[in-house]
């Protein structure tokens, strides 16, 4: 038995056992797996002596984290501080900069007190001195410890060194316009410099703002190519400092100077095109420096494009682009009126020049933003051929050159294929072709140019197989070929000036040749599915099933091909003519009567009322064109009742129940026809032939019924 001592001893063991384990579960860590009671009360027995009890062991980043609920109650509340961090922004920054503005009125107020009593000498001197004490003292503070206050007082050093240059030319008239314009220089230059070892970019814009100024002073007094000269040795300095200094940067401070280098030059052009187009007076007489002041501004651009090439930058590069194209067309246009007096067309081809190798640029060196590049510079290169061809040969036409641009660049540089750009300029330029006519031939040229496009676009879709645009590319191709079918015979035609020839030969060829396209791209699968894997560019097609869209497309283009050809075929003055467009009729309304009859709709109603009314309103056209009937004839009903007659007995060979009810239903308006009107427009004769026949006919639809109804059923 053990004694009371070993049991009291046995049970403090087991208490203390377990509030150690009970301490390790609050705190929610656990070193190791805790032993049963039994083996530590066991050890304790052979090892009386025991260590302390321990906590169980927590990582060092998290032991600061985690408390046991005695701590926790042990630890201050902390309270958020961002009303503290406001208030620290108020106190530290914005009163701190509110006194030193208040110092600086009261400087200037004790200043205006014995302004008047001093000599012009003095008056600069306090203001040159004042700023060269605040920027020094300024200086200094940003070397040993950098916030908004030392920079504000270096800021406003510098803007009193700027203005006592400035008073000393226009208020104290102790220097000249160029000495106070190279101070200025000199003190922006200084001042960029300075950010190498202050390590702000904002004493580089307040340089910049003071040397903008200056420059703007310099323009104002600008007398003629003396001056200029010396504001574009400024203004290049200035820049030059600038982007120096932006570079040890980072790039949105190169980005800032490449900027603010643009807009210096660009205000020195434009104050050069105020002279004259302004009608002040012409100060320059040379126009070199223009030239190199373009020429400065797009090598600024390129180089703005170069930084911010790898970078995800927002094309707002685009609204820089668009503001050097103002520049560019402002340029020529007053080089050409001021100086030069070039042809309109010698004006296109510099513009288009200027462009075209800017376009290259891109596509060699900005790889990442050639895409919005690309985009903007083809619009630029669109307009500017379409204004060079309507210039040469007066018809808005060309631009199809701009897609063969387009296809090289693809080839050559390996850049993004640009289907749909290619296939909407093929577009716009056969819309513009087929709308005008010119004597030249240089428009059929383009149209061959157009089909040879749009043909590669559908195959480099169909190559890359990109099957989500060639729907839609095969939309365009099929404009594309309409219209050039009629445009190419058009031009041909009035490029002959052949005297004599009826007025609708040219729309009767370009129709009859249209036909013939849309039946040769039927017979090829141009409107079948393209992407099935057994499709083949180059080849019939015969098993591919159909593509349910572009098959509403070939009804659509048959539909209307089959109404314009009965137009051209009622209006044309030449039986040759009407012969042409009677057959073209014929072919697209039995081309079309095949797709309605092997396609999904034969059955419908709707398909059987359609294709016998087409071949009834085509027979009664041709009678009407070719033989000017009135429509009181009794011709027009026989030739109703032959349409009927060939619509049963093709219901009954393609067994087709809409096409023989619509076949009986004209039979019966045709007698009808017969007896209403036909026998009061008529003689005797001709009323008893037409009743003989008409007679004879309704005989032989009977028989029809009576034989091929058996065989039918």
């Amino acid at each position: 038995m053990k004694s009371s001592e070993e049991r009291i001893a046995e049970l403090e063991q087991r208490v203390a056992h377990l509030e150690s384990l009970v301490k390790g579960f609050e705190t929610g860590f656990e070193t190791e797996r805790p032993r049963p009671i039994q083996d530590s009360i066991q050890n304790t027995m052979h090892n009386p002596v025991q260590k302390p009890i321990q906590k169980p062991a927590i990582p060092g980043n998290l032991a600061a984290a985690v408390k046991t609920p005695k701590e926790e109650k042990r630890q201050p509340i902390i309270q958020k501080n961002e009303p503290k961090d406001k208030e620290a922004l108020v106190g530290k920054y914005i009163i701190g900069a509110l006194a030193t503005v208040l110092i600086f009125v009261a400087a200037i107020s004790f200043i205006g007190l014995v302004w008047n009593r001093m000599t012009p000498e003095i008056k600069l001197s306090i203001i040159a001195l004042s700023g060269t004490a605040l920027s020094a003292l300024g200086f200094w503070l940003i070397r040993t410890k950098k916030n908004p206050i030392t920079s504000i007082i270096l800021g406003t050093g510098a803007g009193l060194l700027f203005i006592a240059i400035l008073s000393a030319n226009l208020a104290f008239h102790l220097i000249g316009n160029n000495m106070s314009i190279l101070l200025a220089g000199i003190w922006a230059v200084l001042f960029m410099m300075s950010s190498r070892y202050t390590n702000l970019f904002f004493t580089t814009i307040i340089a910049y703002i003071g040397s903008y100024i200056t420059l703007m002073l310099g323009l104002v007094l600008m007398q003629g190519d003396g001056e200029l000269l010396l504001l574009f040795v400024f203004v290049s300095s200035i820049s030059g400092v600038m982007i120096y200094t932006a570079l040890r940067k980072g790039k949105v401070e190169l980005v800032a100077g490449l900027t603010l280098s643009m807009v210096s030059y660009a205000s020195i052009l434009l104050r050069c095109y105020a002279d004259g187009f302004f009608g002040s007076g012409y100060l320059l007489n040379g126009y070199a420096l223009q030239i190199a002041l373009i020429f400065m501004i797009y090598v600024l651009m390129n180089l703005l494009y170069k930084v911010i090439n790898n970078t995800k930058a927002v094309p707002v590069y685009l609204i820089v682009s668009a503001v050097t194209t103002l520049l560019t067309i402002l340029f020529i246009a007053y080089l050409n009126s001021t100086y030069l007096d070039l042809r309109t067309i010698t004006c296109y081809m510099l513009f288009f020049a200027i462009y075209l190798i800017q376009f290259i640029l891109n596509q060699v060196y900005y790889k990442r933003m050639e895409r919005a590049l690309t985009r903007y510079y083809t619009v630029i290169l669109v307009f500017t051929s379409l204004f060079i061809n309507l210039e040469l040969y007066k018809v808005p036409t060309g631009i199809i050159l701009i897609g063969l641009l387009l296809i090289a660049s693809e080839k050559i540089w390996k850049g993004e294929s640009r289907l749909y750009l290619i296939g909407a300029i093929s577009l716009l330029d056969s819309v513009f072709l087929v709308s005008n006519y010119s004597n030249s031939l240089i428009p059929s040229v383009y149209g061959l140019m157009q089909l040879g496009v749009m043909g590669y676009v559908l195959w480099k879709c169909m190559d890359s197989r990109q099957y989500a645009r060639i729907n839609g590319l095969k939309i365009i191709g099929m404009i594309v070929v309409l219209a050039n079918s009629f445009s190419i015979p058009s031009n041909l035609i009035n490029s002959m000036n052949l005297s004599g020839i009826s007025a609708y030969t040219d729309s009767v060829t370009g129709y009859f040749i249209a036909v013939i396209a849309t039946i040769v791209l039927l017979r090829y699968g141009y409107f079948k599915n393209w992407k099935n894997e057994q499709f083949r560019f180059f080849g019939k097609n015969d098993g591919l099933e159909e593509d349910k869209g572009m098959q509403v497309l070939s009804y659509a283009v048959s539909t209307v091909l089959y109404l314009y050809g009965l137009l051209e075929m009622g209006a044309a003055d030449r039986v040759y003519l009407q012969l042409m467009a009677a057959l073209a009729v014929i072919a697209i309304a039995l081309v079309q009567s095949k797709l309605l009859l092997s396609g999904s709709g034969r059955n419908s109603l709707l398909t059987g009322i359609w294709i016998v009314f087409k071949y009834l309103v085509l027979t009664w056209t041709v009678l009407w064109s070719f033989f000017d009937l009135n429509i009181t004839s009794a011709s027009y009903s026989i030739i109703g009742l032959m349409v009927a007659i060939g619509s049963i007995s093709a219901g009954f060979k393609l067994r087709n129940r809409s096409i023989r009810l619509y076949g009986l239903v004209l039979t019966i308006i045709m007698v009808a026809k017969f007896i209403v009107v036909d026998l009061n427009g008529e003689n005797s004769i001709t009323r008893v032939l037409a009743l003989i026949a008409g007679g004879g006919m309704c005989f032989l639809i009977s028989l029809i019924y009576n034989k091929l109804s058996e065989n039918y059923s």
